[in-house]
C-alpha cells in the first residue's frame, strides 16, 4: 500500500479566484441535470453534520475597547474590526481550556 498524495488547494472569501464572465453565464444557465456530481460521494449519513449560519438566537454582544499593536490590525486586515471576534472564538472552539467566569 503506498501513499498517494493529493494536491489540494484551499481558498478563503477574500482571496477568491477571478471567475470569467462567459464561465458564469455558462453555469448559470445549467440545469440541475446537466451537473456531474459523479465525482462526489454520496452522502447517506448527516448525523454529523451542522447547520452553517445563524446558531439559533443571535449572541449578544458587547462593546470593549482594547488596544492592538499595528502589525497585528495589519495581518487581520483592514476589516479587523468585524473579524476580530472571529480569533478569539476559533480557539475557544478548538480549546479544551475553560477559563473562569
Amino acid at each position: 500500500m503506498g501513499i498517494t498524495l493529493i494536491n489540494m488547494v484551499r481558498y478563503d472569501f477574500d482571496n477568491l479566484p477571478e471567475v470569467p464572465q462567459e464561465e458564469r453565464i455558462k453555469v448559470a444557465a445549467m440545469s440541475d441535470e446537466d451537473i456531474d456530481y459523479s465525482d462526489i460521494p454520496e452522502v447517506n449519513d448527516f448525523s454529523g453534520f451542522v447547520r452553517a449560519g445563524n446558531q439559533g438566537a443571535v449572541k449578544k454582544r458587547n462593546r470593549v475597547e482594547i488596544d492592538l499593536d499595528s502589525d497585528v490590525i495589519a495581518w487581520i486586515g483592514k476589516d479587523y474590526q468585524s473579524r476580530i471576534n472571529t480569533i478569539p472564538r476559533e480557539v475557544m472552539n478548538l480549546s479544551k481550556i475553560a477559563f473562569p467566569r
